[in-house]
């Protein structure tokens, strides 16, 4: 049975959180790590790739004192209210934590086992994952996941749960438009709670998160020593000079590109979005499109080899297509009429 580190953080802060995400998805070796933490908030967590300008109203943000992080795996904004409990399950290269090979699109699959036992035995007897963002108890959204990868084979699966209240994103500070598809969101959020629908506190529900992965087929040990830090990536990023494609509908959520472009070429491309996918895909495509034409077969071209690479994947898009579209719509917007 592979053994599994268990660190425990409490309390965390959104971004320390982030932080420790990034630290143990560098690490270059050693055995797997589950990470959990019970989140000092109120914040907001953005996913990876969101554009907070776009994802966030965010003078009302301000005006709410909610501090802002960025998570190391892609997905939309969380609202982590104080005791809120991060996951993090992080595999580094070589290492082995499931029986036989897992492709890189099925690791959401598959590590979410743990986490799911592990809420059943809290009291959400429904819990369930449905090959979306969300695990689901009793026709509410309790937890949000979302994934990670490395170039060199690490695998990384993250959850938010639902532990102190809900996590969707308070009215009034949602920047993106109305989506087209209704379901697009998934069912109302909800929390976890126990039997008798009694509220279970963080430190409760990690201890049987463990015991879920466990009883999913690993042996947990703690982890010794201080956790690694990778620091924290900025939840606002500079924009002077780039132009935007507008937010594009996509299955869970919205997507959307910026660029600065010269001469019918692309200088700098940005991918942003509610989307899941790992952070060497994405900058390597951007890099990619650095000098790239304003031309579709040519953008195209690039965004499939992106994700074509060992070890990579998206989820949360219909096709490749649309970060194309993105792409190209948002460098003819720098050009003008």
């Amino acid at each position: 049975m592979p053994r599994l580190r268990v660190a425990r953080v409490a309390p965390c802060t959104a971004s320390r959180f982030a932080g420790l995400e990034r630290g143990l998805l560098s690490r270059a070796g050693g055995e797997p790590v589950l990470l959990l933490a019970e989140l000092a908030g109120p914040a907001l967590l953005l996913g990876r790739f969101q554009r907070a300008a776009s994802a966030l109203r965010l003078g009302e943000v301000r005006a709410a004192g909610l501090p802002l992080a960025r998570r190391a795996c892609g997905g939309r904004t969380l609202l982590a209210a104080e005791g809120t409990l991060g996951v993090f399950l992080s595999v580094p290269p070589g290492a082995v934590l499931f029986a036989g090979p897992v492709a890189p699109e099925r690791v959401m699959n598959r590590a979410v086992r743990g986490l799911l036992q592990g809420l059943r035995l809290a009291g959400a007897a429904s819990a369930a994952y449905f090959g979306r963002d969300f695990v689901s108890a009793s026709q509410r959204q309790v937890a949000a996941v979302s994934q990670e990868g490395t170039e060199e084979g690490g695998m990384a699966f993250e959850a938010v749960v639902a532990t102190a209240g809900p996590l969707g994103v308070p009215p009034g500070l949602t920047g993106y438009p109305r989506h087209s598809d209704p379901r697009a969101g998934g069912p109302p959020a909800g929390t976890v709670l126990g039997p008798a629908g009694e509220p279970r506190a963080a430190a409760a529900v990690a201890e049987l998160v463990v015991r879920g992965y466990a009883e999913a087929g690993s042996d947990p040990e703690p982890w010794e020593g201080p956790l690694p830090d990778g620091g924290e990536l900025p939840a606002e990023e500079e924009e002077q000079g780039l132009s935007g494609s507008g937010v594009a509908d996509v299955p869970i959520g919205f997507a959307e590109a910026l660029v600065r472009a010269e001469a019918g070429k692309i200088v700098e491309a940005r991918l942003r979005g509610d989307f899941i996918a790992p952070a060497f895909a994405v900058l390597g495509l951007e890099r990619a499109l650095a000098g790239c034409p304003l031309a579709f077969p040519e953008v195209g071209r690039r965004v499939d080899d992106a994700f074509r690479r060992p070890h990579a994947f998206v989820h949360g898009l219909t096709g490749l297509g649309i970060l194309a579209e993105a792409v190209l719509a948002a460098g003819r917007a720098g050009a003008g009429p």
